[in-house]
């Protein structure tokens, strides 16, 4: 895991070999989820089918178990990202994106205390990494995809941040992981606790 931090717009931290070659392929290598893409409409919410690596998942799939054990590391994180993370949940998703899914510049709500989005693989040679902006009207850069490459910010209502519209061709997997408070988390399903 080789880190840089950069404190514009915000401070966020870029990842490099966020996962061992091991997990790395394990998440590679995972079935594309059959999520309904056909609402898609700039937001997560309305898409069905979704996967999440939750307890029960990772038992159907024990290939991603040590991933979700990895993620699940809170202290590595809050040691690494100087957070607190003692009253969350992690929330890891595996996400096959298709065009026309894009996501909406919007900031991540307050329930969420870490957000760790990495790229994993993609079928269109075009940069399909995370874009980030200073305010909801100002775009500042589009990250590098690379993959097994991290974008990481503690959220706030400065960290503006999406996927904007761009025409790609296959799939988009990426992985967004949360830390969610246990305190508002309803869904601990869509956790590996």
């Amino acid at each position: 895991m080789v880190t840089v931090k950069y404190n514009e717009p915000w401070e966020h931290w870029i990842i490099d070999n966020v996962f061992s070659d091991e997990h790395f392929m394990a998440l590679k290598d995972h079935k594309v989820n059959d999520a309904d893409y056909s609402n898609a409409n700039g937001f997560r919410d309305i898409i069905k089918g979704r996967t999440f690596l939750g307890n029960e998942y990772c038992e159907e799939f024990p290939a991603l178990k040590p991933v979700a054990e990895f993620l699940n590391d809170h202290k590595m994180f809050e040691e690494k990202f100087n957070c607190d993370l003692s009253n969350t949940y992690c929330r890891p998703e595996m996400i096959h994106d298709r065009y026309p899914f894009f996501h909406a510049i919007h900031t991540d709500t307050p329930e969420k205390k870490l957000t760790l989005i990495v790229n994993i693989d993609k079928e269109d040679d075009k940069n399909l990494a995370t874009d980030i902006y200073v305010n909801k009207e100002t775009h500042y850069a589009k990250t590098e995809w690379q993959d097994n490459r991290g974008l990481l910010f503690i959220p706030s209502d400065e960290k503006w941040h999406g996927f904007a519209p761009i025409e790609y061709n296959g799939i988009r997997t990426i992985m967004i992981i949360n830390f969610v408070d246990k305190g508002v988390w309803q869904n601990t399903s869509q956790c590996y606790v």
